[in-house]
């Protein structure tokens, strides 16, 4: 093989890695990007989820107090209606 033929096979092969390395580094801020966007939904749905917990804790809470207040009623009727009760 000619020292022409060596030069001009490794222009090639060069060639061939940079394009290469331009695709991977094309593919690689994609991923980036991605895994930017990804982030920021974790975020948002990390804040819903909060926001979720929250809003179930104040129904539960007033649940709560829906039924203590039943109770409480449940008291005083069954304390007033007298012999009937039994």
């Amino acid at each position: 093989m000619s020292h022409e033929e060596n030069l001009n096979r490794l222009e090639s092969i060069v060639n061939n890695l940079l394009a290469k390395l331009d695709s991977v580094a094309a593919e690689k801020q994609q991923l980036l990007e991605q895994l930017q966007q990804l982030g920021a939904e974790k975020s948002e749905l990390q804040q819903e989820v909060a926001r979720l917990r929250e809003e179930k804790d104040q129904v539960r809470h007033r649940v709560s107090d829906i039924i203590e207040s039943i109770e409480q009623w449940e008291k005083k009727a069954s304390g007033s209606s007298g012999p009937e009760a039994a």
